[in-house]
């Protein structure tokens, strides 16, 4: 190889391994899982900083039979805890009916267990769906919608939120 084929190629391997480094070292929030919940059109992740995570799977369509599910098993997962909803909606697809966000926003029973829901986006399509989950749902929690590079943001918001409650 030519000397200077093999200074670019160190060039560019530098610059991915600051890159990389800058990643891992602005990402600080390490949650451990405690349990996970693979359903037909989700996967529910409890971490051990009581944020319960939901990730729709890509191209379904989810109903409130689905919603109904979903739900219980959040709350069946946080065992009678106060926990902090996690909504997962990147790299997917899907399409979520009106009956289906209500349920989440409003069903009783996770009224007075979750204490707030970080919803999570990386698209036009489930960023119109976040927007009128926030607009005409009317959640009996705090929703805050963020984009997928503000994850740790996101993180930071729920676990404030639980500061606050708490005292």
């Amino acid at each position: 190889m030519n000397s200077w084929l093999i200074g670019k190629l160190n060039l560019i391997i530098n610059c991915l391994s600051l890159f990389i480094f800058k990643l891992v070292q602005s990402f600080d929030i390490i949650m451990n899982v405690i349990k996970e919940i693979d359903l037909d059109k989700s996967v529910i992740t409890l971490y051990d900083n009581w944020i319960i995570k939901i990730k729709f799977k890509n191209g379904v369509d989810f109903t409130i039979k689905d919603a109904i599910i979903a739900n219980q098993t959040i709350v069946d997962i946080a065992d009678k805890h106060c926990f902090l909803s996690l909504v997962d909606s990147t790299q997917v697809r899907s399409n979520i009916s009106k009956d289906a966000l209500d349920h989440f926003a409003k069903h009783p029973i996770t009224k007075g267990l979750r204490l707030a829901e970080a919803i999570i986006i990386d698209s036009l399509h489930n960023r119109i769906l976040a927007n009128f989950y926030l607009k005409f749902t009317k959640s009996h929690n705090p929703v805050k919608v963020f984009n997928n590079e503000d994850f740790e943001t996101a993180i930071n918001w729920l676990l404030e939120i639980s500061k606050s409650s708490q005292h």
